[in-house]
């Protein structure tokens, strides 16, 4: 999925970088791109926090992949 800056109804702010992208957890039913991707540990989710663009989203779940293997290199 590719960021836009230009926003729909179906829109999210990334709170990390800024560029919006298409929440598919905004439509009924909710079907959305990042389903598809691995889930992140529960202890890196925020409370109340936003969605991730598809970019930081896979990088945060890179992240911890790493940190989980031992190979906390960035």
């Amino acid at each position: 999925m590719k960021s836009s800056s230009v926003r729909s109804e179906r829109s999210a702010r990334c709170p990390r970088c800024g560029n919006a992208f298409d929440c598919g957890m905004q439509t009924e039913p909710s079907s959305c791109w990042c389903r598809a991707l691995p889930p992140l540990p529960a202890e890196r989710l925020k409370p109340a926090g936003r969605c991730l663009c598809p970019e930081c989203l896979a990088a945060e779940i890179a992240q911890a992949t790493r940190e989980a293997s031992g190979d906390e290199r960035a």
